[in-house]
């Protein structure tokens, strides 16, 4: 037993009878408040004590230990009604054994560390916090709504051995939702509960399939671009599997070499330095069928350099009567895949502005270093993590100008204030974290 003062817990309905310290865990025995009327009646003062049982709730951590409060609880018989009763607990949750404040900082803490980790620190069932997150997540997905974008970024994430779908707001560089799969029916669900998805004009994503009969069953009106950075990127695969075919003519230093020398390879022409020029002449020097991949890597390249739809279809089907010779086989899986995708390919040069899934992939990074700071988090936690707890991208409604009196006073009767517009999680707060 410790001597403490009754108002320790800060619970003042209750009476603080007894305490005990344990190395990893603090008691204490409580009485619960007496009740002032019938809880089936309402009529005060005609009931009697009936009997009395000890029960276990759990509190809020202090000092580092787990706290754990015996409360006598009593029963009691109205006479005017003739029913028992047992009072309810003040400050306890209902359904739950535990205190108010411990449910808030479990609702806070599931979402910043493994459920295990919860559990263990509060005294806790691992299922109960899991309920608990359930249930915030849930009451916290009702309320997420976001802008419909412009602009809208498709993309996948692997994240907990799985591949992710990932929504993003490109014009305001802010992460919508991110799904537990990539499959076109988890899609086209997610993109027909989308608010105002009629105000989607453009959508970038890669080229998978899914995404493309998702966005054209649900956003027909909607322009799709391939994100050329995973067409350019085959470019380079296909110049780096003539890297890799040269390796049979060479001798064991001569292939560590060139292994090292493969990101000059792969570099865009204009970024390559002096020193790395020549070590890449030295290479394609030596091996014909290298500088004619290079080269042609560097052509396709180009053509994202054209300015009109015109001159970027010419350069495309230049590039395609140019592969050179015996390499075909090479370049097949592009020029595949530009065959495919040839309208939503070309469809980059007719927005307004650039449109790439650049941004969507800075996301995958930031959700990967989350995910590999916070090893034991379930994809749910993760995601929770991401669209409830980061700070969201809002602006307040625009206010019009008069051209008489400057900026005009709006005035609302029985209408409520216009809502301030959230555009979705701002992911330059990642970094602040």
């Amino acid at each position: 037993m410790t001597s403490l003062p009754n108002n320790i817990l800060h619970l003042p309905e209750y009476h603080l009878l007894d305490s005990k310290e344990e190395e990893h865990d603090f008691h204490f025995q409580l009485e619960a408040p007496a009740p002032v009327a019938c809880e089936e009646c309402g009529v005060e003062g005609e009931f009697v004590r009936f009997g009395k049982k000890q029960s276990a709730y759990r509190d809020l951590p202090m000092h580092d230990k787990r706290v754990t409060l015996w409360v006598i609880r009593r029963r009691y018989i109205c006479r005017a009604c003739d029913k028992t009763f047992r009072p309810r607990l003040p400050e306890i949750v209902d359904g739950y054994r535990m205190t108010r404040r411990l449910h808030t900082h479990v609702e806070k803490e599931a979402f910043n560390h493994p459920y295990a980790y919860v559990a263990d620190t509060t005294g806790l069932d691992e299922k109960t916090v899991r309920e608990i997150f359930k249930k915030k997540a849930k009451f916290l997905a009702a309320w997420h709504r976001f802008e419909a974008p412009r602009c809208l970024g498709i993309d996948e994430l692997y994240l907990n051995r799985r591949y992710r779908c990932i929504l993003t707001n490109l014009e305001e560089r802010t992460l919508l939702d991110l799904l537990p799969g990539r499959q076109q029916d988890a899609v086209t669900r997610r993109l027909m509960n989308m608010t105002d998805r009629h105000k989607v004009e453009i959508v970038s994503m890669d080229m998978w399939k899914p995404y493309r009969a998702a966005v054209q069953a649900v956003l027909p009106q909607a322009r799709i671009v391939v994100d050329k950075f995973h067409v350019v990127r085959m470019a380079n695969e296909a110049m780096d599997s003539i890297r890799k075919g040269l390796r049979k003519e060479l001798t064991p230093n001569q292939r560590r070499t060139l292994k090292g020398d493969r990101k000059i390879l792969l570099k865009r022409a204009h970024d390559i330095s002096d020193r790395e020029r020549l070590i890449m002449e030295t290479w394609t020097g030596a091996f014909p069928q290298l500088l004619a991949a290079h080269e042609h890597k560097e052509r396709f390249f180009h053509i994202w350099d054209c300015t009109n739809r015109r001159d970027a279809e010419k350069a495309l089907a230049q590039w395609i009567d140019d592969i050179p010779r015996g390499q075909k086989e090479v370049w097949k899986d592009l020029v595949k895949a530009v065959s495919n995708w040839r309208e939503e390919m070309l469809t980059y040069f007719e927005t307004d502005i650039p449109i790439t899934n650049a941004f969507t992939e800075s996301i995958n990074r930031l959700a990967k270093d989350k995910n590999r700071d916070g090893r034991g988090y379930s994809f749910e936690v993760m995601r929770a993590r991401m669209l409830y707890t980061t700070k969201h991208k809002k602006k307040p409604p625009q206010i019009k100008e008069s051209p008489f009196l400057g900026r005009a006073t709006m005035t609302y009767s029985k209408s409520l204030p216009p809502v301030e517009k959230n555009y979705g999680v701002d992911l330059s707060t990642f970094w602040e974290e």
